[in-house]
């Protein structure tokens, strides 16, 4: 499966619905990294707290999203999410391609979709 991401663009975190997105992979990625080369995070508000975001949105309508804790994250990585034409194994690794980040790498895939 090879996806297109030429066309690729940042979108604000509020025009992805949460019920249109499930959670991929943990991504490990540098903040600072993601800043570089797409800009300032947005800021999220949820019933857990602030997070910080970074949406994207592919031409043919496909959406993602990098999330983590604006405060304490967990850890030092980013959660993947993404509506369903991006959800799978083979677009994980793609996404991550298409950041333009090298150092960026799948930590860990979503039993829901290695299942």
């Amino acid at each position: 499966m090879s996806l297109n991401f030429t066309g690729l663009r940042r979108i604000a975190d509020e025009e992805l619905s949460p019920k249109e997105i499930r959670y991929l992979a943990l991504v490990q990625v540098d903040l600072m990294a993601l800043y570089r080369r797409w800009g300032r995070p947005d800021i999220g508000m949820d019933d857990l707290g602030e997070w910080l975001c970074f949406a994207f949105a592919l031409p043919d309508g496909g959406k993602f999203i990098l999330q983590r804790e604006a405060y304490s994250p967990p850890t030092p990585g980013f959660l993947l999410s993404a509506t369903k034409a991006l959800f799978s194994v083979e677009a994980a690794e793609q996404i991550i391609g298409a950041l333009e980040i090298p150092e960026a790498v799948v930590v860990e895939l979503s039993d829901e979709v290695l299942n």
